[in-house]
């Protein structure tokens, strides 16, 4: 629900609810219904999402007030379904909803009772926002980084308040009170946005944590970047910058290194093709979870992904290949790591752009900005992505000091303790050159494992790779041949084997693969001895021996 309108409430009157209760409880009451009517007018006859699980309810004490709840939300929908005001459609419970919300939307009395009706727009209760893992917002209790935090978002948008947007009119824009629609130049659909008089920006941040995702958020994300440039920035056109490939740099200031040539420029592939792959794999927990995740994307006018699976784990193959130095950070979910540090560099270029004067709204990793400060915004965000790398890279040196310890300070006038003032003396002298004795090789290692039975236990783990695989694969109806599979599995093992044998060194650790089908399981010191011996012949418990016959 858009929870950032607000109505008189004689509404209420002139919606014919009734307003009969106790005066704490009409209260809350009356609020709710408020915010849904607010919330449906805002749509201006569109449908409007809206929640019916109580796990959606719980955190709202914090960002929307106490009134809300699940109880009096779920009464206040029904009533206004009973009156006619609204029409609704309900999503599925539960995991059959697949994401979906309930959503409802004003009818024709409604908006005929409120057609003169002015609204006040208020800002959000919380600049800063908690979420779940699966994306509902949390409660939190507040300690000193989270006040920092609030903080410095509300310095963001105190400075952002002064930015004055204009939106124009004619083609691809589409106006009505307090609502706005703009066509996409990709997919020719419509987006639909409600502006607000000044920029506000909330940062959201997932997975319980305050180090994850932390983006910030604003009315003009929402455009087609084709409407965000005839956007007007206080009079002036706007101009937009991005960070070009923004997360693969940073992965590569992670590993120490640095890009070869185009991070989208692969062999034989198309560079949008590796953009979406190696941006995808980044998001997902395994590799190969980013290729069912391509699998299912959509692309722009051509419905889903329009590629083959065995074309898609060959361009994974491929992107992975390329891109070798961070090959362990793909298919590690990094995305949402990526996306704080990007935050906290979007923060940065904000904070400059503030001292220098400059009206800058952020779009994740890009900047809209007036056309004639382009050039110096563009200019800030390369010296903060510089200096973010060179702080995360981790063979960076910390070392500020101009000369090398173990060569000694610079001498003045030849000697040490000389007046600055002294001419430099500079010492010439020719390189020479010192032969360098071959280096042999080093010899390969021993191996601790037979190389039969290690490649057995091999082929069995990457045919239950497979099979499980498969399993997967068959639930998002994708089917392959068993034995096309199982010899690929077959194969993987013997190039894995060999590269054992060669090195010396296990590629799998011995609970995940070991050395022998069945098991490193060795036999028991036990077994193979003779039985103790012992007086009794009967079964059991040994007798008793008396200190009588233990002296006889």
């Amino acid at each position: 629900m858009d929870f950032h309108w607000r109505t008189k409430p004689a509404f209420i009157a002139a919606a014919g609810v009734s307003l009969i209760g106790h005066p704490r409880a009409l209260e809350a009451r009356n609020s709710i219904m408020t915010s849904l009517v607010r919330a449906a007018l805002a749509g201006q006859g569109g449908w409007v999402s809206y929640s019916r699980s109580k796990r959606f309810y719980e955190p709202l004490s914090r960002y929307e007030g106490t009134a809300y709840t699940y109880d009096r939300v779920k009464a206040a929908v029904q009533e206004l379904l009973d009156l006619g005001l609204i029409e609704e459609e309900r999503a599925l419970p539960g995991p059959a909803s697949h994401g979906w919300q309930s959503r409802m939307r004003a009818t024709d009395r409604l908006i005929a009772a409120f057609n003169d009706c002015p609204f006040e727009h208020v800002g959000p209760r919380e600049v800063i926002e908690l979420r779940d893992v699966d994306g509902e917002r949390m409660a939190y209790t507040d300690t000193d980084n989270t006040r920092r935090l609030r903080k410095v978002m509300e310095a963001r948008n105190e400075a952002a308040s002064a930015i004055r947007i204009e939106m124009p009119e004619g083609d691809g824009w589409l106006h009505t009170p307090g609502h706005v629609r703009a066509r996409s130049e990709k997919t020719g659909g419509w987006v639909g946005l409600r502006p607000t008089p000044a920029p506000i920006m909330v940062r959201i941040y997932g997975r319980g944590r305050w180090d994850m995702h932390g983006r910030l958020y604003g009315w003009w994300q929402q455009l087609p970047q084709a409407r965000r440039i005839e956007l007007l920035i206080n009079g002036e056109v706007a101009f937009e910058e991005d960070w070009s490939a923004c997360h693969p740099r940073l992965l590569y200031a992670m590993a120490g290194k640095v890009p070869v040539g185009e991070i989208y420029d692969v062999d034989g592939y198309d560079p949008r093709h590796v953009k979406a792959a190696l941006l995808t794999v980044m998001n997902t927990r395994t590799t190969y979870g980013g290729i069912l995740s391509l699998m299912k994307r959509e692309e722009d006018k051509q419905g889903t992904w329009p590629h083959s699976l065995d074309y898609t784990k060959s361009l994974m193959r491929a992107v992975t290949d390329r891109h070798e130095p961070i090959a362990h950070f793909l298919g590690a979910d990094m995305g949402i790591r990526l996306m704080h540090l990007e935050s906290e560099m979007c923060i940065e270029v904000l904070k400059r752009c503030e001292k220098e004067n400059i009206p800058a709204l952020p779009v994740h990793d890009s900047f809209v900005t007036q056309a004639s400060k382009g050039p110096r915004v563009t200019a800030i965000m390369a010296e903060i992505m510089e200096a973010t790398c060179a702080e995360i890279n981790p063979c960076q040196s910390s070392r500020k000091r101009r000369f090398t310890p173990q060569m000694g300070a610079p001498l003045s006038g030849g000697c040490v303790g000389s007046s600055a003032s002294a001419s430099l003396v500079v010492v010439k002298t020719e390189p020479v050159s010192v032969p360098v004795p071959p280096v042999s090789p080093p010899a390969p290692r021993p191996l601790r494992w037979d190389p039969e039975l290690r490649l057995e236990a091999m082929i069995a783990y990457q045919i239950n790779v497979e099979r499980a695989e498969m399993a997967l694969d068959r639930c998002e109806g994708i089917f392959e041949v068993w034995e096309r599979r199982e010899a690929r599995a077959r194969e993987i093992a013997r190039s894995v084997c060999a590269d054992e044998n060669k090195t010396g060194m296990r590629a799998f650790p011995v609970n995940i693969v070991p050395d022998r089908p069945g098991g490193n399981k060795m036999l028991s010191p036990k077994v193979g001895r003779s039985p103790r011996k012992s007086g009794s012949t009967v079964r059991g418990r040994r007798p008793r021996v008396t200190p009588s016959e233990a002296r006889a």
